[in-house]
């Protein structure tokens, strides 16, 4: 049940809005979520003009507020719910209250809605008890009829009244009936992409996480009788180790005093790991800032203040890099709240039991040592400009296309699937797929795969960008995924920047169809030597040589053909038979007269190649460095341009469809 203290503060929080020259006009309601910001619905504001033509505004509220403000970021404008906000901010510095915002995901059942309502006289306070009974699209909750939702409410706050949030903003009145409809706070996300109105730019390029940010931080100080979290833990029920309103407070400010995730990919993947699991995010749900990510770790059956840490602890190293002194003062206070669990648990989280298995979920490792969250650490940081490219191992996030040539036309027309993985071979999800039941054509395929793969790629690059991996049969290695781009501009690698193909600025391989499931011994075995071992070239300069040389190379050995797919289909077909994971070949040779002095540079430039780079997994991010050289005209990277690597892991094999359910 909601405290009397709880539900004075919200209504300290709650104002009316109406037009600056007509005090006693009520347009709707409104709260506080930040100091000078308070958040409301856009259909209460007349827009005719659009709402830059709506002018000064007055907001009034409880023991005599009265302020200007103005209409500041809208969502653009639509009927859902989650385009009916609008963030309006004060024009003068006053002190007020404001409500502390859900970070939970899941919907609430008992609540309480406040506002205010027109009466003869001036506006009244409003508030009303009732359920959530339902949602409506991916942001409404719809209202049960045990209140009815008076007219001037709409914009004011929902309260969750089990957990003392608010998780919502009222939106709407039912006609003639009882109930109404509530915009969801995760709506709230909206703002990243939010319209200023007028030269507005109070709360910089990202509204929302500026905004979330300075309400976090204010509810980690205030303090006294308008201590939103001292009222709120008189409420909230926890179990014998809870994580209170307090923990969740500070673990919020801690939060908003590091820079944001690189990624939703980044943050998904450690909140994956942390809980042991692989969460079916929805659009709606899915995290997108640390504070997000803290909200999916109350309900773990390991305890939500163990599992809280444990992620607190994991996002203060991925930002080490790039806020040392943030990500200090998070680990510092993670030390002294983990002094509250029982001993073995905080010796666990805190690294003294080395070697120990993580107490929670299914991943059964050590966070500190994993090679995922390895990977964010030496890959989150710099500018979007600046984006990592890749590393020398391989267990950065991929995304593989495969082609299964048509039945009736196998050299024209191709059906072709998404595959992506986030980590080792248990990461493997099916992603989008085409629906032509013929098939698409080789030139088409750049285009109609554009914006699944942009789509893919946004999701999953995360400090680094993903490797694109182009899985096709033998006969269809002459494939020039490098060059591809997704729109009809002539492929070349010296393209203008805007214009530039993947290869330059992305991970791009080739890989064999044939090699689906479980992989051979013989692949595995090869694939070991030229992974931990110094791989060697192994020149194959014509059919006749192939047979005898790829049967009798060491494990070690990596076959490289001077001579284009078309030409050498047979030595590429015993390549892969013979368990090769690692070749190269020229996409484009003249072969008239037989190997030349270009034929003799690919042999010495990648032996070259193999040497400096040590081991294989370093091959595809070498590769892409010489064609970014290349675009920018170095000449010692010339001889790259139709440079094509087949780069076959066994360790995360194209499963059959059969193998698993495809997840979103």
């Amino acid at each position: 049940m909601t405290s009397a203290k709880l539900d004075a503060l919200v209504v300290r929080a709650t104002v009316r809005i109406g037009p600056d020259d007509e005090p006693g006009t009520l347009w709707g309601s409104g709260f506080f979520v930040a100091p000078g910001w308070l958040l409301t619905c856009r259909h209460i504001l007349p827009l005719k003009d659009g709402p830059e033509g709506v002018g000064s505004l007055r907001v009034q509220g409880y023991d005599g507020l009265d302020v200007r403000a103005r209409p500041a970021y809208w969502l653009g404008g639509g009927t859902d719910p989650e385009q009916d906000l609008v963030l309006i901010r004060l024009t003068e510095d006053v002190p007020h209250a404001c409500v502390r915002l859900t970070d939970h995901y899941d919907r609430p059942n008992s609540v309480a809605a406040y506002g205010w309502r027109p009466t003869d006289g001036l506006p009244k306070r409003w508030s009303g008890e009732t359920d959530c009974n339902g949602t409506d699209g991916g942001y409404g909750l719809t209202l049960g009829p045990l209140a009815e939702i008076p007219h001037g409410a709409s914009g004011g706050p929902l309260l969750d009244r089990e957990r003392g949030l608010v998780a919502g903003i009222v939106k709407a009145r039912r006609v003639g009936k009882d109930g109404g409809l509530a915009v969801a706070v995760t709506a709230l996300r909206g703002f990243r992409r939010a319209v200023p109105v007028g030269e507005e730019n109070g709360l910089g390029a990202d509204p929302y996480a500026a905004l979330i940010r300075a309400h976090d931080i204010w509810h980690s100080k205030v303090a006294g009788a308008v201590s939103w979290v001292k009222a709120q833990t008189g409420v909230a029920v926890g179990g014998d180790r809870s994580w209170g309103p307090g923990d969740s407070a500070k673990a919020s400010a801690l939060l908003a005093g590091l820079p944001e995730p690189r990624s939703s990919a980044e943050l998904q993947g450690l909140i994956g790991h942390v809980v042991g699991d692989d969460p079916l995010w929805t659009e709606e749900a899915a995290p997108r800032d640390w504070r997000d990510g803290h909200g999916w770790l109350y309900d773990h059956p390991e305890g939500a203040d163990l599992v809280a840490l444990h992620y607190l602890r994991v996002v203060a190293q991925v930002c080490g890099p790039r806020a040392p002194d943030a990500a200090a003062a998070l680990e510092r206070w993670v030390e002294q709240r983990a002094e509250a669990l029982p001993g073995h648990l905080r010796a666990l989280l805190m690294g003294v039991v080395a070697g120990a298995p993580a107490p929670w979920g299914s991943a059964g490792a050590d966070v500190w040592t994993d090679p995922r969250i390895d990977g964010f650490l030496r890959h989150g940081d710099g500018d979007d400009a600046d984006y990592a490219h890749g590393s020398d191992d391989s267990d950065g996030p991929v995304v593989a296309v495969e082609l299964e040539p048509d039945l009736f036309r196998p050299h024209d027309r191709f059906h072709w699937r998404i595959w992506t993985w986030t980590g080792g071979p248990e990461t493997v999800r099916a992603g989008d797929e085409g629906s032509d039941p013929e098939g698409d054509s080789l030139a088409d395929l750049p285009s109609v795969l554009n914006e699944p793969l942009a789509r893919t790629f946004g999701r999953l690059d995360n400090g680094r960008r993903a490797r694109l991996e182009l899985a096709v049969p033998v006969e269809h290695f002459g494939i020039n995924a490098h060059l591809w781009l997704p729109g009809p501009v002539v492929p070349s690698l010296r393209a203008h920047l805007a214009e530039r193909p993947f290869g330059v600025h992305r991970q791009v391989v080739v890989r064999c169809l044939k090699r689906r499931g479980e992989p051979t011994a013989v692949w595995r075995e090869r694939w070991r030597a030229v992974a931990e071992g110094e791989p060697k070239a192994l020149p194959v300069i014509s059919d006749a040589y192939a047979g005898q040389a790829l049967d009798a190379a060491p494990p070690g050995a990596v076959p490289v053909l001077c001579r284009p797919p078309a030409e050498s289909t047979g030595p590429l077909a015993q390549a892969v038979a013979a368990g090769y994971g690692v070749i190269f070949w020229n996409l484009q040779a003249e072969h008239t007269h037989g190997c030349g002095t270009d034929c003799r540079e690919l042999h010495d430039r990648t032996a070259e190649l193999l040497s400096s780079a040590g081991r294989a997994t370093a091959l595809p991010e070498r590769v892409r460095a010489l064609r970014e050289g290349f675009r920018r005209a170095d000449p010692d990277a010339d001889w790259v341009e139709h440079l094509a690597l087949l780069y076959d892991d066994p360790g995360r094999p194209i499963p059959h469809c059969d193998d698993l359910l495809e997840s979103p």
